[in-house]
């Protein structure tokens, strides 16, 4: 296992962390009736087809923000090439802070200044309106997804080339995609689902916290390369 699969995961597992925070799990519902065009996850005008549709235009319009915000700071990071080691080390050390900040050692006030975007049930929705709904979910930045993400916009930092950290964006945005197209595919067992998994947010925050501050620490060590030959099962 090289360098930029162990990020993918990471990426990838930061992004469902990000869906059962406490910040966007208990909107999930709200956003998935949205774009069915119902009240609730058991409302029986569901239309699975056109809920699937809906919610994959959701996806991809907060996937297209967070891989674009990406590429802009990669493009100043090689516009200001010879700042690298001091954008990094700072970057590093705001993560931790975030990180101490998830896991509740301190707080921070201004991170719970929340810009969630709620869903208005009042109109029919169509995938131009649910790719909308997207982007102002991704510019909305939940106190509980900013951090996270930030995490992995600092692991892409570390990636040799642009594209290579807009990939480790497209691995975040699909770990929080995936399970709400889950939630749509599925919509009559996943309130229930949900419902049970919100009894344990406080762990999640705690394990973006651990993950947020790890990251951190590797930026500042500029140790990250080293970590895959401890993963190197079987030569993977």
């Amino acid at each position: 296992m090289d360098a930029q699969n162990l990020s993918l995961m990471v990426a990838f597992g930061a992004g469902i962390l990000s869906f059962l925070s406490p910040c966007v799990l208990p909107l999930v519902p709200a956003y998935i009736g949205h774009l069915a065009g119902a009240s609730s996850l058991s409302d029986a005008g569901f239309r699975r087809a056109a809920t699937m549709l809906h919610s994959a235009a959701f996806v991809l319009g907060f996937s297209l923000v967070f891989v674009g915000f990406w590429a802009s700071i990669g493009l100043i990071g090689h516009v200001l090439p010879g700042y690298s080691d001091l954008f990094r080390q700072l970057g590093g050390l705001v993560l931790v802070v975030m990180g101490l900040h998830q896991m509740g050692v301190w707080r921070i006030p201004v991170l719970y200044r929340e810009l969630r975007v709620e869903p208005r049930l009042d109109s029919a929705p169509n995938p131009v309106t649910s790719f909308l709904v997207g982007v102002a979910f991704a510019a909305g930045w939940t106190p509980c997804v900013g951090p996270v993400l930030a995490g992995i916009i600092g692991l892409a930092s570390m990636s040799e080339t642009v594209a290579q950290g807009a990939i480790l964006l497209v691995a975040y945005s699909l770990g929080l995609g995936v399970p709400f197209l889950a939630t749509a595919l599925l919509m009559a067992q996943a309130g229930a689902l949900l419902t049970r998994v919100k009894r344990y947010l406080n762990l999640v925050s705690i394990a973006s916290g651990v993950l947020l501050v790890a990251i951190g620490l590797l930026m500042l060590s500029d140790t990250f390369r080293l970590l895959p030959q401890y993963f190197n099962w079987g030569g993977v």
